[in-house]
């Protein structure tokens, strides 16, 4: 079975969660990010499993890839965990998934 970790985008830009076919998960961090009433309703709708990262690999992953939010290096922890596709419109997460071997598919792009 296909899992996905979806970032904010996925929930802002309220894409067809049917695309989606398998177990989806989230961070906290990413919960938290969402002010969108729409996008935290998405949260239920899809339902999304909110999965804690651990912080030691949060705090890592930061200190490697200074340019991703906490929220962002959160779900690239989980991605790496779980073996999950990371499913983001951010350009410089794609680009540290990637360099980290997680595939990416994009909310909008393929």
């Amino acid at each position: 079975m296909n899992c996905y970790v979806l970032d904010a985008s996925a929930f802002i830009h309220g894409r067809d969660a049917r695309l989606f076919t398998g177990v989806l998960y989230t961070t906290r961090e990413v919960v938290e990010e969402l002010k969108d009433p729409r996008a935290q309703a998405a949260l239920e709708v899809m339902r999304v499993e909110v999965v804690e990262v651990d912080e030691g690999k949060l705090r890592e992953l930061l200190r490697r890839f200074r340019e991703l939010s906490p929220a962002d290096a959160s779900v690239l922890v989980l991605a790496l965990e779980k073996g999950c596709v990371l499913v983001t419109d951010d350009g410089r997460l794609a680009s540290a998934a990637r360099r980290l071997g997680v595939r990416v598919q994009g909310v909008f792009y393929r």
